[in-house]
């Protein structure tokens, strides 16, 4: 049982386990407060995974500088190569999240045509 969400029930879905997919660069420091640069790759409100310059190990503590929500205080879970994952000491509320998607994902190319814009000197010429 998960205290601050309550019980999960067949067939719903853990809220800290949803994984959005992104490819951002991002800054903090590592667990001897050396500079860290990273490669985020997948986020959640609860952590992420990313790539990093330095060898980080499970139980290391990580100050990361994201988008939107600024300094977050995180726990390495896993290390392999030069990949980790981690989970963040305080989740990210679902309002500043989500702004902080929008500020990191590409925006969506164009689905269909778009309708022609007429210039400023045929619009002019239609009204003579």
């Amino acid at each position: 049982m998960n205290e601050k969400f309550g019980q999960i029930g067949p067939g719903a879905v853990d809220p800290s386990q949803v994984r959005d997919e992104v490819q951002f660069e991002a800054r903090g420091f590592g667990p001897a407060a050396e500079a860290l640069q990273l490669r985020v790759l997948n986020l959640s409100s609860h952590g992420l995974s990313a790539r990093t310059q330095l060898a980080l190990q499970p139980r290391d503590r990580l100050r990361l500088i994201l988008p939107v929500v600024g300094v977050m205080a995180a726990e390495v879970r896993w290390a392999k190569g030069r990949r980790f994952g981690c989970v963040f000491d305080v989740p990210i509320d679902r309002a500043s999240y989500f702004e902080l998607l929008a500020a990191v994902l590409e925006p969506l190319p164009p689905s269909g045509p778009q309708p022609e814009r007429s210039s400023p000197t045929a619009a002019s010429r239609s009204n003579r």
